[in-house]
C-alpha cells in the first residue's frame, strides 16, 4: 500500500492528464531520487576528484546528458565528504543539470540566472564560463541569496555578480544587456515529490494559477533582458500545464521576436511539449519544447523550453 498522501486537488487534476501514467508516477514519486553530483573543474582535474572519490569507495557512474554529471551508485553520502565540503564536488540532481546544458553557456559570455538560489545552476553554469565572461545570480529572497553566495564561494566562482531584487524588475536596469538567460522559475514542484512528499499533500490549483501568473511575469523580464539573438532557457521542475505549455504559448502571443529552438540531450529520455490540453490549442511550435516525467528517467521531473530572441521589440 502506497504511504504516499496526495491531496483530493492533485488526484483531480492528475486524472485530467492523459499523458501521465499515474501507476509509474506513485513509484517515482516513492523511490529516492538518485544522488548526483558536479565534479567542479574550477578546483580540480576531474580525474583526479573522481580518483579520490574512488579510494574512499564510492562507485559513480557518468551522466551521459550532464558534462562534469555523475551519479553515486555505492560508497555512502557524499555531501557528508571532505570533498563536498572543499568545493570539488556540487550535489545537484541528475535531471537538474539539463536546462544548464541546454542553455550551454561559453566562455567569455555575459549570463544572467535569474531565480538563482541555491545555486546549483548557477555554479554549473559559473564552470561552463570557465572563469571568462560574467555571471549574475539574482534571488528575490535575501536569506536564499545568502545560501546561494556561500554556494558560489565554496565553488570557487569569481567571475559573478550577485543581485537581490524581484527578477520582474530586471529590465528597468539591464534591458538588451545578456548574451545567456535562465528562467528556472518557481513552481509547484509536482517533479520533485521524492524529495518532500508534503509536496503532493499540500498541492493545490489555486497555487498553480497563482504561480503560472508570476513565471510569465519572469520569462518577459528574463527575455526583455537578453541581447537579440541571444538564448534564453525556461525550466520549471513540475507536471502542471498552466506552469508550463501554457506560460510558453502566452509568451509567444506577446513576444513576436521569440522562437522556440528544439533541442536534445544524449541519454535524456522525454517526450515533446503538448499542444492541446482540454479545450486549449496551444501552438504548434511547442513540440519543440520537452516534457520530463519523472518515470523517463527514475529522476526529477521538468519542462524545458529553448528561445532564441530574434530582434528588438518596442
Amino acid at each position: 500500500m502506497s504511504r504516499l498522501i496526495i491531496s483530493d486537488d492533485l488526484k483531480e487534476y492528475l486524472r485530467r492528464l492523459p499523458i501521465i501514467d499515474i501507476e509509474l508516477l506513485l513509484e517515482a514519486y516513492e523511490k529516492p531520487l538518485p544522488e548526483g553530483f558536479r565534479v567542479n573543474t574550477l578546483k580540480a582535474e576531474e580525474n583526479y576528484v573522481l580518483e579520490r572519490l574512488e579510494r574512499k569507495g564510492f562507485r559513480t557512474r557518468k551522466i551521459p546528458w550532464a558534462r562534469y554529471g555523475y551519479i553515486v551508485e555505492e560508497g555512502g553520502e557524499l555531501g557528508a565528504t571532505l570533498e563536498h565540503m572543499l568545493g570539488l564536488v556540487y550535489m545537484q540532481g541528475p535531471v537538474s543539470m539539463a536546462p544548464v546544458e541546454v542553455l550551454d553557456p561559453h566562455p567569455g559570455e555575459i549570463v544572467l540566472d535569474l531565480c538563482a538560489a541555491p545555486g546549483s545552476k548557477s555554479t554549473q553554469i559559473a564552470q561552463l564560463l570557465e572563469g571568462r565572461g560574467v555571471l549574475v545570480a539574482n534571488d528575490v529572497s535575501y536569506e536564499r541569496v545568502k545560501a546561494l553566495s556561500s554556494n558560489l564561494q565554496r565553488f570557487g566562482v569569481l567571475n559573478v555578480v550577485l543581485t537581490l531584487m524581484d527578477g520582474r524588475r530586471f529590465p528597468a536596469w539591464a534591458a538588451s544587456l545578456f548574451d545567456k538567460v535562465l528562467v528556472d522559475a518557481p513552481c509547484s514542484s509536482l517533479g520533485v515529490v521524492s524529495k518532500d512528499w508534503g509536496v503532493a499533500k499540500s498541492w493545490r490549483y489555486r497555487t498553480v494559477k497563482r504561480l503560472s501568473h508570476l513565471q510569465l511575469q519572469l520569462l518577459l523580464a528574463g527575455f526583455k533582458s537578453l541581447k537579440p539573438g541571444g538564448i534564453l532557457v525556461y525550466a520549471t521542475c513540475t507536471l502542471t500545464v498552466e506552469e508550463n505549455e501554457a506560460v510558453i504559448d502566452e509568451f509567444l502571443k506577446l513576444r513576436e521576436d521569440a522562437m522556440l529552438e528544439g533541442f536534445s540531450l544524449r541519454g535524456l529520455r522525454g517526450r515533446s511539449g503538448l499542444t492541446e490540453w482540454e479545450d486549449r490549442v496551444f501552438s504548434s511550435e511547442l513540440r519543440k519544447t520537452m516534457r520530463i516525467m519523472p518515470y523517463d528517467n527514475w529522476a526529477e521531473g521538468f519542462y524545458i523550453a529553448k528561445i532564441r530572441k530574434m530582434g528588438e521589440q518596442r
